[in-house]
């Protein structure tokens, strides 16, 4: 059996540890010792709890003859008292096994969903046995071929993904079935379900939905320093369920969210968590391009999303780890509202320690305001809390990348961008407007005249681009900077119809101005 990087025999004689692959013998007293532990996992185990069980072995045994024993398994297992991975001591009370124990199927030793143990099945019969295997065969189609589910009847295994431990009770022809849901081993709630022969009910989509909801909603608790953003954790919830190569998640949330305040009218996280949803909407609208939303439209959700999120500050002291998705969307919609948004970081850090986000909405801040250096400074402390390549890194790469490009920092630009396209090529292949710091009419006119676009998706491109990245900056140079070459490649290859009002009174002569050929002097 294996507890972390240690295969034990059965018998506890010998183990073997990975990487320097050594041998590692046990004493009697050892063994009796490692067997109780594990059969105990978890639990507090006092030195008399100890000493009874080696009671059978010698007269002389003591308390001080148990900590001996302890120290030589943890030099054995190479564990450090302080940073235990096996033995936990628990001063003044006993010793705690906290190793977990590491599934050994064959099949996918780490599956995304672990449904075991499963108890009461000699006495549910066959019709356990047939809702068992409906249970799997409905999860393996909900959570997609890209997803690994299995089952450990005999035993609960350690994952850092899902696990369902099932209990059965057979009366009066009824299985009745309580389904106990754990993420790294937390409990997060239970299904009841009373299962009737040739019934297809077995309670799948009510565990979906607890998984989403788990994974999209922040904890009440304060934050760690770095946990993800609210709108980062929903955008991976549903691509965690779903696999959507494309990385368009809205309407999987949409779908979630339908149901989740079907059933909680009253959570008003959800209204929230809504707002955040339609703010990914007009994000991913970009990947939709058969689907772009009109001026009107996108105008719609955005007067959605601020009365929703204005109308939720008199809940945020319920709901304190709300407050920073508020500011963002507060930022998104109105680069007016950045003193609130300080405002409602300030008052989240009181109850919680969620520094990634609240640096990146300070960039966020600093950038809207002009101090381009500030914000980058802020990004990068933002990029060092988050793991690179996930889907924070990449959002916080792109907040930096606007920022760049609006300060003229063409060269630190062109570094960015190459590192981003490495680590997320199609988000790099999405933002070209943006990335590319050689962006200039000669060049953007042969690209756009080799790439079949129309004078319809340009626009909506140029739109996008501003909408998303160079309205947000309030100094009319940041937005220029943004949005000058753009403007001039689309306006040569297909005219001025190309840029919208919006576009025209936000960057004021800007047209006229590449059209003679200006353009801000490089800065390193």
């Amino acid at each position: 059996m294996r507890y972390l990087d240690i295969e034990f025999s059965a018998d506890f004689l010998t183990a073997d540890r990975d990487g320097d692959g050594t041998r590692l013998t046990f004493t009697r007293q050892e063994r009796i010792l490692l067997q109780h532990f594990t059969v105990n996992s978890g639990r507090l185990l006092s030195r008399n709890d100890l000493l009874s069980v080696l009671g059978g072995q010698s007269d002389a045994i003591s308390d001080r003859h148990v900590d001996f024993l302890i120290n030589q398994l943890r030099r054995k297992l190479q564990d450090a008292p302080r940073t235990p991975r096996f033995i936990r001591t628990q001063y003044g009370e006993g010793y705690v096994w906290i190793a977990p124990h590491t599934s050994v199927n064959a099949e996918n030793p780490d599956a995304f969903l672990i449904i075991g143990p499963i108890r009461g099945l000699k006495r549910g019969g066959a019709e356990a046995e047939r809702y068992l295997a409906q249970l799997r065969q409905a999860f393996q189609a909900g959570l997609g071929s890209d997803r690994t589910v299995i089952v450990e009847e005999s035993q609960r295994v350690e994952t850092r993904h899902f696990s369902i431990e099932v209990v059965f009770h057979l009366h009066d022809d009824v299985l009745h079935a309580a389904l106990l849901l754990r993420h790294a081993g937390q409990f997060i709630g239970m299904k009841r379900v009373d299962h009737h022969a040739g019934s297809n009910a077995v309670g799948t989509e009510d565990i979906l939905q607890a998984i989403w909801s788990h994974l999209a909603l922040p904890p009440p608790i304060g934050g760690l320093p770095d946990d993800l953003p609210p709108w980062i954790r929903q955008h991976d919830a549903a691509l965690t369920l779903s696999g959507n190569p494309a990385k368009v998640s809205w309407r999987d949330n949409a779908r979630m969210l339908e149901r989740a305040m079907a059933e909680s009218p009253h959570d008003q996280r959800l209204n929230v968590m809504w707002a955040l949803n339609l703010y990914a909407r007009l994000l991913q609208s970009m990947s939709e391009p058969d689907q772009w939303l009109s001026h009107e439209e996108w105008q719609a959700i955005e007067r959605e999303i601020e009365e929703t999120s204005l109308s939720a500050l008199g809940e945020l002291p319920k709901m304190p780890e709300m407050g920073l998705a508020v500011a963002k969307l507060l930022l998104f919609v109105n680069n007016e509202h950045t003193e609130l948004a300080e405002s409602l970081v300030d008052q989240a850090l009181q109850h919680g320690s969620a520094f990634a986000t609240a640096a990146a909405l300070r960039g966020e801040i600093a950038a809207i305001e002009g101090d381009i250096d500030a914000a980058c400074q802020l990004y990068d402390e933002a990029l060092e809390l988050a793991e690179p390549g996930t889907e924070f890194f990449i959002y916080l790469m792109l907040l930096k990348a606007g920022a760049l490009r609006a300060g003229n920092r063409l060269d630190a630009l062109q570094a960015l961008a190459e590192r981003l396209r490495m680590t997320a090529p199609l988000a790099h292949a999405r933002l070209g407007l943006l990335l590319a710091p050689e962006l200039n009419e000669g060049h953007m006119s042969r690209t756009v005249a080799g790439a079949e676009l129309t004078s319809a998706i340009a626009a909506h491109m140029l739109q996008l681009l501003y909408n998303v990245f160079g309205r947000r900056f309030k100094k009319l140079e940041h937005r220029r900077n943004i949005m000058n070459a753009p403007i001039a490649a689309f306006t040569a290859a297909f005219g001025d119809d190309v840029v919208s009002e919006s576009i025209r009174s936000g960057v004021a002569d800007q047209i006229r101005r590449s059209r003679s050929g200006l353009s801000p002097a490089r800065r390193r």
